[in-house]
């Protein structure tokens, strides 16, 4: 299990650093576009460029969140629970049963970046393929529910996501 762990960190550590690379971008391209806007100069095609650098900055970040379990959880009912070992495998099963959820999207996203990519989508004005873009989130979220799915495997067999976590720091 560790080293399924560490490979995933280091893969989810990768993605957010992609997804970081893809907001300073966005960043950058939101204050030239700003200061040469003041200048009177408008530049076309930013904001098809702003739209297309937002999907690996928000799909690449999902997995880094899951992975540090820093994702939304319903616990508000579960922490009531005094057995941690009842407690984590409640808790494993709605983050399974959640992520059924990232399935499907992650699905249709694949369906999508197929069809979109047979038929040659160029973004709007500055004509930049929209495929490796969607091909990223598609990435992206198989990764997420991969996150998840092993989080919630871990909660199953007894392992606190947030114990293990301190464990790693501490190492």
């Amino acid at each position: 299990m560790k080293r399924i762990d560490r490979i995933l960190h280091h893969v989810c550590s990768l993605a957010a650093l992609v997804g970081v690379a893809a907001i300073l971008a966005l960043m950058a391209l939101t204050v030239v576009t700003v200061v040469f806007r003041a200048l009177g100069v408008a530049f076309p095609g930013t904001y098809s460029l702003a739209e297309l650098l937002l999907i690996p900055a928000i799909s690449l970040s999902l997995a880094y969140a899951a992975i540090r379990s820093e994702h939304t959880r319903v616990s508000l009912f579960v922490d009531l629970i005094r057995n941690n070992r009842l407690r984590m495998a409640i808790h494993g099963t709605m983050l399974a049963l959640g992520s059924l959820f990232w399935v499907a999207v992650t699905w249709a996203t694949v369906r999508e970046a197929i069809r979109r990519g047979a038929q040659g989508e160029l973004s709007p004005i500055i004509n930049v393929p929209v495929a490796p873009f969607r091909w990223t989130m598609a990435g992206a979220l198989a990764l997420f529910c991969i996150v998840l799915f092993w989080q919630a495997i871990k909660l199953w067999s007894g392992r606190s996501v947030e114990e293990e976590e301190r464990l790693e720091n501490k190492l």
